[in-house]
């Protein structure tokens, strides 16, 4: 039976022309040092698909061999090379799972990253997770999980910080708002010097902007994206992004006073003058800076020249 396994399952692969003296085959099929010579020969060739079969062979059938505890990292490998990206990911992820102490467990972080990264950007996953599938999925889940994967191993990393950031994005991309906050908040305690502390700031300020168009104009988000921003000038006193982070408390100043400047056009158009006039004081008074505050100045004129005071 495990000679008919073993036969069957070599016959299947893609065998390279290798010289009968370099290998002898035993009865039972090939043992694991000339599987892995098979193995290296492919990466040799950069045949990637017999990469992966053979790993994969190592693997199941000398699972306690030393030859075989790096083939998880070896096929994630040559799944990137495939461009496979969630199948490379699955398997670093075996591989860090499985191995009591992997060797190559700094670059297996650093290939999932770089996976989360092009998933971040815009690459797209394979139908029902088939390699012979069209990329049509989103894979920003994905990227979500992995960047978890990556805070938490490496969290005073470059990479940690930079998947804080990514991970907040997403976040806020899904509408989980308050997941994101909290996302760039944990970014800016942990790297508080980091020049994506800085974009952190920014960002947040973006984010309660998000809220005020997408949720409701509640007054507390126009006192954060305020603390906010004077935070970020504590903190980064020269930073060129500081005018990033005043336009988005700009535009949510603004919202509120054109909130109020077409309350007050209301009363005005339902001819209750002194209403009217009482929000366009309050326009003028709260966002002097904005658009509705001078649309409110030459409202209140026109009331004037009416005599309608």
């Amino acid at each position: 039976m495990k000679k008919w396994f073993f036969l069957t399952l070599i016959s299947a692969l893609p065998l390279f022309a290798i010289e009968e003296e370099e290998l002898t085959w035993e009865d039972q099929g090939p043992n694991a040092q000339q599987l892995n010579h098979m193995l290296q020969v492919a990466i040799e060739k950069q045949d990637w698909w017999g990469v992966v079969d053979y790993a994969d062979l190592l693997a199941y059938c000398f699972p306690l061999n030393p030859l075989a505890q790096e083939s998880a990292f070896t096929v994630g490998e040559a799944f990137i090379h495939l461009d496979q990206l969630e199948l490379a990911n699955r398997y670093f992820t075996a591989y860090l799972n499985r191995t009591t102490a992997p060797k190559q467990f700094e670059k297996a972080i650093e290939c999932k990253f770089w996976i989360a990264e092009q998933f971040f950007n815009g690459a797209k996953k394979r139908l029902f997770n088939s390699h012979k599938m069209p990329k049509w999925v989103s894979a920003k889940e994905d990227a979500l999980q992995i960047y978890d994967e990556v805070i938490l191993a490496r969290p005073h990393s470059e990479m940690g910080a930079q998947s804080l950031l990514h991970k907040a994005l997403i976040q806020k991309e899904f509408g989980d708002y308050k997941e994101s906050l909290e996302t760039l908040d944990l970014l800016i305690r942990r790297f508080p010097k980091h020049d994506l502390a800085a974009q952190a700031f920014v960002e947040k300020n973006r984010l309660y902007l998000d809220q005020c168009q997408n949720e409701s104009l509640n007054p507390t988000l126009l006192d954060l994206a305020f603390v906010n921003l004077e935070k970020f000038k504590l903190a980064f006193p020269r930073e060129m992004r500081i005018e990033e982070a005043e336009k988005p408390l700009l535009e949510i100043r603004e919202s509120f006073a054109q909130n109020l400047l077409e309350t007050g056009k209301f009363f005005q158009k339902t001819k209750k003058i002194p209403a009217s006039i009482i929000y366009y004081t309050k326009v003028i008074a709260k966002y002097p800076e904005t658009k509705a505050a001078g649309v409110a100045r030459e409202k209140l004129e026109d009331l004037q020249a009416a005599d309608q005071f």
